[in-house]
């Protein structure tokens, strides 16, 4: 997104193949997709503020991010872990620049709409990324990434091709969540979208995107949507079970969910079920409050909150 004095005056989203193993490839679509954006700036770019999956450090580096999975070690420490910074500064003119967590985003950006701490933010994208401000709307400074915490304890539970392990959160919070539920759910598959299919049990999000609008125009038809939403029923129950797992650590009274799998009124039948479960399972918890935004800010809500992450350096008057 392209921001000035916070209002949005452009905003894009890309496809990326997270697989691909050359640096290269990942830094030149990055800045391709950062300069097309901000050609909507009136003027020349102040700051940079972004989010990512992973363990970002304090300085914006990419510890370990799985947007580049196949980077190989030696070259990941070389390319990868400076790669916003270099961005920033070969690209940019060295302006200033802050990365952080995605789900740490989404945390901030839920105290930012909510007006209020004790919020714990869900991003439905790609993967799950969340994240908790406390009462004084702070982060905790702990490692926002929840993608990989144990969920479903299930011996068969679904496989997280990133992870030697099953029942991962993002198997469940996110768009492969969607896209495992996508043939029960009704929806026409071509044979290499059926939940089975090699390639939608690979590292690639592509496909997964993909099914992910299928189902989307099937909530739009009034014959496939009564077995289309019970794809975001179960999900919406998921999550009711997730937030009860987090608030054994964390004093959760608000929750904000965005991201592209929230997008239409699924978002809402996700909610409406996660307090069901809430209600029924665990009373104690049935006042967490439940927000969303708009649909715009469903897809780029994280974005919008991540620029205004940079500290601007103060303008010389003369």
């Amino acid at each position: 997104v392209a921001v000035k004095d916070g209002e949005v005056l452009g905003s894009a989203e890309t496809e990326w193949d997270v697989t691909n193993p050359d640096p290269q490839y990942h830094y030149d679509v990055i800045v391709k997709a950062m300069k097309t954006i901000a050609a909507k700036l009136p003027g020349p770019i102040e700051a940079i503020g972004g989010s990512a999956t992973g363990a970002v450090s304090a300085d914006s580096e990419a510890t370990w991010c799985d947007c580049f999975p196949n980077v190989a070690p030696d070259v990941y420490k070389k390319r990868v872990v400076p790669i916003f910074n270099d961005i920033a500064k070969n690209e940019f003119g060295g302006v200033p620049i802050k990365v952080i967590n995605d789900g740490e985003v989404t945390a901030v950006a839920g105290g930012q709409m909510v007006g209020a701490g004790c919020l714990f933010g869900i991003s439905l994208g790609s993967s799950e990324g969340s994240g908790y401000v406390d009462a004084d709307g702070n982060l905790t400074g702990w490692i926002n990434e929840n993608a990989y915490n144990p969920f479903d304890i299930n011996p068969e539970g679904a496989v997280n091709v990133w992870s030697p392990h099953r029942g991962d959160a993002s198997m469940y919070l996110g768009q492969r969540a969607a896209t495992r539920l996508a043939k029960k759910g009704g929806i026409d598959l071509p044979a290499d979208m059926m939940p089975e299919h090699p390639s939608m049990n690979a590292a690639s999000h592509v496909p997964h995107a993909q099914c992910l609008k299928k189902i989307q125009a099937a909530m739009k038809d009034p014959k496939l949507e009564p077995q289309a939403r019970k794809i975001y029923e179960t999900i919406g129950v998921f999550m009711g079970y997730a937030i009860a797992q987090y608030c054994e650590y964390l004093d959760i009274k608000h929750v904000l969910i965005l991201g592209r799998v929230t997008t239409g009124v699924g978002g809402d039948i996700m909610m409406e079920y996660a307090r069901k479960v809430l209600a029924a399972d665990f009373p104690e918890l049935a006042d967490i409050k439940f927000h969303t935004p708009t649909e715009h800010m469903k897809r780029v809500g994280q974005c919008v909150a991540a620029a205004a992450l940079p500290e601007l350096k103060k303008r010389k008057i003369a």
